[in-house]
């Protein structure tokens, strides 16, 4: 199932490339365990989310995609 979560900054951390040329707001996870962590900052809330190797994610505005089948467990 596709996620979709608002933020006011976000931040890749571990290993990360762009999934496509063509579309610069797309990420592929490098290794298993690589994380996003974003921020709502009037909420003073911040979430993260580890992922899979080889998973997707777009960041698009203020939106992060993704699918919950990929998060590590």
């Amino acid at each position: 199932m596709k996620t979709q979560k608002l933020f006011d900054t976000c931040k890749l951390i571990g290993r990360w490339k762009h999934a496509n040329s063509s579309s610069p707001s797309s990420y592929e996870s490098l290794e298993d365990g690589a994380t996003i962590e974003f921020s709502m900052i009037q909420a003073n809330f911040t979430e993260s989310f580890r992922f899979k190797k080889f998973s997707r994610i777009t960041i698009k505005d203020s939106m992060i995609e993704f699918y919950e089948e990929d998060l590590f467990r």
